[in-house]
This record gives structure tokens, C-alpha cells and sequence, in this order.
């Protein structure tokens, strides 16, 4: 039929434009969509670094407030060791923690007791995060680097860290290869560990036998040897040399022959390089039972209680030495000196040789702190060894962590 002049047809639409139409707003809601949703999420991130950051540096100068207060106390433990000759253990009565600082300078202390507490000047303020620190006597540890020092020293310190790493404890420790595949007995630690600092480029000797049935006599320790004592590690993958110099830090231990993660997680705690070499640690700041027993097994009129059947009676008086030493602390202020101490243990069996007792260091001066500061879920550690002097402290070590 002829359409009707003057009369216009309505346009067909076809379904395949809607539908494409349809996809095109789809695809672009959804590329928008990820753009707004990565956008969010770079955002959050980007807050979420701010944030750590903004905590690293409250956290951080954290540490340092307890630093601060470490360096305090041990100021005035410096102090009261001239007055009382070193019983007095200030470090270990005053717990440096955030919460108590606020308390002592806020006068929530004073309140808690039922006295009227003011707030000190200044105090501490409102602060977000925790911060506390640890104080550790560098002289309650075996100085590694006394191995080379004169005879009347070297020869109870070898024979101490002997007593230490070679107990049936860690006995396993030494029976399957290192790291590098070489097999060592605790005496070739100990010769090892001499050879690193010693001066000469020969591998010494010495016999753990005879030094432990006399740990203090003035015969030497160690003999000249004619072997190369670096052909201990020539053999390795990575070669190097003794150093052939004391030690800078425990953690250089690392490069002596046998020195492992294990044999670290075991001992580092134990020994230190920072003390003065030409005397031995000071026992009344001994405050670890591993570290006793090592120093009663070192005196030979003990022997017999550093065996299988002796041992169980030789912890059984170690416990109740403890008991005695913290009971006191507690009741006192003060630990027992050395004569206490060995008036002590020989009412009970055991005793220290009269030679041993002469040669220990007689008060401490140098002391690791490890402080840390926390505000959310960032934590910052300082680590410090700090000296006392005549004119002040002197910081040895720092490290951030």
C-alpha cells in the first residue's frame, strides 16, 4: 500500500544497539568501579604507612625515654657502689616501665597508698604507647676476650666457659656437624675463640683435662702451636682470617669455629666482651643458675658434685642459694657478698677456691641495657652498653633495632 504523502515513518530501533548501549555503561561502571576501588585502597595503604611511621617515631623516642631512665639509675648505681661496695643492686629494685614513671610523677602513687600525691613540674604528660627497659650487669658474664689475658685469668675463664658449654645439657649441640660441616668438641671452641684474638698466627693447644683438675695454677693455658690457625677457615666456601685482636661484640663470635644460631641462642647471653679482661666477673651480681653452677663446677674440690650422681644435691643447694639471695634483696635492698656467699655454700657443701675469690672483679661499672618502646602495634629496641667513669658514662655500644 502507497504511503500517504506528507506522512514521516518512526524510526525502527533495533535490540542490538539497546544492548550494546546497555554493555558499553556496564564496562564503564566496572573500569570506574576498579579505578575508585584501587584509588580506596593505595588511600588506605597511604594512611596506613603515615600511621606506622607517625608510631615508629613515638615508639622510638619511647625507647629513648627509657633509655634515658636507664642511664639515670645507673648514674646513681655508680653512686651507691661507693658507699656500700656493690650490695645494693638499684637496677634490679627499680623496674624501669612506663606505667610506674607515670604513676611517681602523675601522684597516682601517693594516692593508691592513702598519702596526698601532687604532680611533679612537667611530669611525663599524656602520651599514647608503653615503653620499658631491661638492665643486665655485664660483669655477672664471662668476658671471651680474657682468654688472652694473663695466665692467673685466662686459665679460670677457659676452664668456666668449659664448665658452661660442656655439660650433658648441650651435650647434642656438639654432636652433629655446623653450619660449615666441621665437628667440634666445647675445647675446640674455647681454642678457637683464643686463637681468634691471640696475637700469633699459630694454632695453640691446651688440655681441658688438665686445666680442669687446676683451673688456677700459674702454668700456661695455652702452648705455642707450629699448625696455621687460620687453616680452620680456609676451607670454607667464603674464607677469611682470625682477626687476631679482641673482640668488638658478641656477635662476632659468629665467625669462630663452632659458633652457631644454636650455640648463641645458648650462650650470648652469658658472655660479653666490654668488662676489663684482667679480671673475672663479679658473683654477687650472678643472678642466673646456670652461671653459678658453671662457677662451682669449676672449682675442683667440687668435682664430685658435678657428676651424675652428685648433680641433683648440687641443685638442690643452688635453689635454695637463690631463695636465700632474693629473700634478702627483698627484706634488705642488699645481695650477700662474696664472703656470704661462700660461707654460704660451704654450710651446705660446696665451696669457691680462696684464689678465685681474689681475682674477682670487685664491683661493676659497665651494664647492656635493652629498652624498647611501643605504640600500637610498631615497636622500636635500643640496645646500649654503658661504662661508668670518674667523669660521667661513656656509651660502648648502640644499636637500633
Amino acid at each position: 500500500m502507497p504511503l500517504l504523502p506528507g506522512r514521516k515513518t518512526a524510526p525502527v530501533r533495533r535490540h542490538g544497539e539497546r544492548g550494546l548501549a546497555l554493555l558499553m555503561v556496564l564496562v564503564t561502571v566496572a573500569i570506574l568501579t576498579a579505578i575508585v576501588v584501587d584509588f580506596a585502597y593505595r588511600v588506605r595503604i597511604d594512611v596506613q604507612v603515615a600511621a606506622n611511621v607517625r608510631d615508629r617515631v613515638r615508639a622510638y623516642y619511647l625507647a629513648r625515654s627509657a633509655m634515658n631512665l636507664s642511664r639515670l639509675v645507673l648514674f646513681f648505681q655508680g653512686q651507691v657502689d661507693r658507699l656500700t661496695g656493690g650490695v645494693v643492686k638499684l637496677y634490679q629494685l627499680i623496674p624501669i616501665e612506663s606505667d610506674l614513671a607515670k604513676a611517681l610523677t602523675s601522684g597516682e602513687l601517693g594516692q593508691a597508698l592513702g598519702t596526698e600525691g601532687s604532680e611533679l613540674p612537667g611530669g611525663f604528660g599524656p602520651f599514647t604507647g608503653s615503653f620499658h627497659a631491661e638492665i643486665t650487669d655485664e660483669y655477672s658474664k664471662i668476658n671471651v676476650n680474657a682468654l688472652d689475658s694473663i695466665t692467673s685469668i685466662a686459665a679460670p675463664v677457659a676452664g668456666q666457659i668449659l664448665a658452661l658449654i660442656g655439660g650433658p645439657r648441650y651435650a647434642p649441640m656438639f654432636e652433629e656437624p655446623d653450619a660449615d660441616g666441621q665437628y667440634t668438641t666445647p675445647a675446640d671452641v674455647v681454642l678457637a675463640m683464643h686463637d681468634w684474638i691471640d696475637a700469633d698466627t699459630t694454632q695453640d693447644s691446651f688440655n681441658p683435662e688438665v686445666l680442669a683438675a687446676d683451673p688456677f695454677s700459674q702454668s700456661l693455658v695455652f702452648t705455642p702451636g707450629t699448625a696455621a690457625e687460620d687453616s680452620r677457615y680456609d676451607m670454607l666456601d667464603d674464607p677469611y682470617q682470625n682477626k687476631n685482636d679482641p673482640f668488638f661484640s658478641v656477635d662476632e663470635l659468629y665467625l669462630v669455629r663452632g659458633v652457631d644460631d644454636d650455640f648463641m641462642d645458648a650462650f650470648a647471653d652469658k658472655l660479653t666482651v666490654y668488662t676489663d679482661p684482667a679480671l673475672l666477673l663479679n658473683i654477687t651480681s650472678v643472678n642466673d643458675p646456670v652461671m653459678m653452677l658453671s662457677l662451682l663446677c669449676l672449682q675442683p674440690e667440687n668435682a664430685a658434685l658435678c657428676t651424675e650422681q652428685g648433680l641433683p644435691q648440687l641443685l638442690e643447694v643452688l635453689s635454695l642459694f637463690f631463695e636465700f639471695r632474693n629473700l634478702m634483696q627483698l627484706t634488705t635492698f642488699t645481695v650477700p657478698n662474696k664472703d656470704a656467699i661462700q660461707a654460704f655454700f660451704q654450710g651446705l657443701g660446696p665451696s669457691f677456691s680462696p684464689y678465685f675469690l681474689k681475682n674477682l672483679a670487685p664491683f661493676s661499672d659497665t651494664f647492656s641495657v635493652a629498652a624498647t618502646g611501643e605504640v600500637g602495634e610498631v615497636a622500636v629496641k635500643l640496645r646500649a652498653v654503658l661504662k661508668n667513669t670518674g667523669s660521667g658514662q661513656e656509651i660502648i655500644y648502640w644499636r637500633e633495632e
